[in-house]
């Protein structure tokens, strides 16, 4: 994972101070091309697990309406499409699964919202990427047939997080080759493409995204991670509690690696995407709050699009079981 982001002009200054020349950097102001999602929200915990519902959340059509009432304009649905799939060619997608990921693609763009359906946890194919790039092919032959003639709302994602075995050289192979497949059915869909390293943007800033006019730069930042994953149960092990974040430094940290982005996002003329960021729901909420505030204010800043992880389950920033909003979470992400 990565670093990311701003500041009040106060702590600019101190940042300045001792950062030297990194925080030169992070002044300069790059043309970063627009990117068509702005303001966006993960539906963590629903189709990622391996069946809906499995870790605690069913999407719903009132979450969609709440969340473009709330001042979204876009969600991410993850989904574990290796769960859903056979294992051997044609690698046949359970077609009730993929209609239902499909009602969801139409409820969100009845509610006037983008939605991004992605490829999540392929973790075989992480481990075993020799055994698995073809199974991943024919996945996606599936997924580019099924959604032609989708709605324009609907935004493809190659590949979640790729990590262990998949490096940045193989990533940038298997990216190619993906998006020549969803090409031939989705000519002019936006597609998102990211690298290796769990998606960080280190990574990212070594990869040779593929040469095409309609794709979004991603990366996902958690970082710093033992104070974003402090005492989070799925962590192995979990980091201690008590971490704090807030310093001058802190801010600093964040703020090169957005210039850093950006300067990539740059060069190679393409919207970068800040595809997850968040904070583990049992942080102290002021702090999940100010960490929240800055990596989302400094994307805008910088002009990425940025979709928070996540909407109701262990990052949450709506309460499922009250029904409603972590007030002080919405107001860090949408308030200006």
């Amino acid at each position: 994972m990565i670093r990311l982001l701003v500041f009040p002009i106060a702590m600019l200054a101190l940042a300045a101070c001792s950062k030297g020349d990194a925080s030169a950097q992070a002044d300069m102001v790059y043309d970063v091309p627009a990117s068509p999602i702005d303001r966006c929200i993960n539906l963590g915990g629903a189709l990622e697990a391996p069946n809906e519902g499995d870790w605690g959340y069913t999407v719903r059509v009132e979450d969609l309406e709440r969340i473009k009432a709330a001042g979204f304009d876009t969600v991410r649905l993850p989904v574990k499409w290796s769960a859903h799939a056979g294992q051997s060619a044609p690698y046949e997608i359970d077609p009730a699964f993929l209609a239902r990921v499909k009602d969801i693609v139409a409820e969100a763009d009845a509610a006037g919202l983008k939605i991004i359906v992605d490829l999540h946890h392929y973790n075989e194919l992480m481990a075993f990427p020799d055994a698995h790039e073809a199974r991943l092919r024919g996945i996606w032959r599936q997924l580019s047939e099924a959604f032609e003639g989708a709605p324009d709302n609907l935004i493809l994602e190659l590949l979640n997080e790729p990590n262990d075995k998949m490096s940045v050289k193989r990533t940038d192979r298997i990216n190619q080759e993906l998006l020549d497949i969803v090409r031939e059915h989705h000519p002019d869909r936006w597609v998102i493409v990211g690298s290796a390293g769990w998606g960080g943007l280190d990574a990212l800033l070594k990869s040779k995204p593929p040469e095409d006019d309609r794709i979004i730069l991603t990366f996902h930042t958690y970082e710093p991670y033992d104070f974003t994953h402090q005492g989070a149960f799925f962590a192995d092990p979990p980091p201690p509690v008590g971490t704090r974040w807030g310093t001058p430094n802190d801010y600093a940290v964040m703020e090169d690696a957005a210039a850093r982005a950006a300067k990539f996002a740059s060069r190679e003329g393409h919207p970068m995407f800040l595809g997850e960021f968040g904070v583990y729901e049992e942080v102290p909420l002021a702090l999940r709050v100010s960490w929240t505030r800055a990596i989302r204010e400094i994307a805008e800043e910088r002009g990425f699009g940025w979709c928070y992880w996540d909407y109701a389950t262990t990052f949450k920033a709506y309460n499922l079981d009250r029904e409603t909003w972590v007030h002080s979470m919405l107001s860090a992400l949408i308030e200006d």
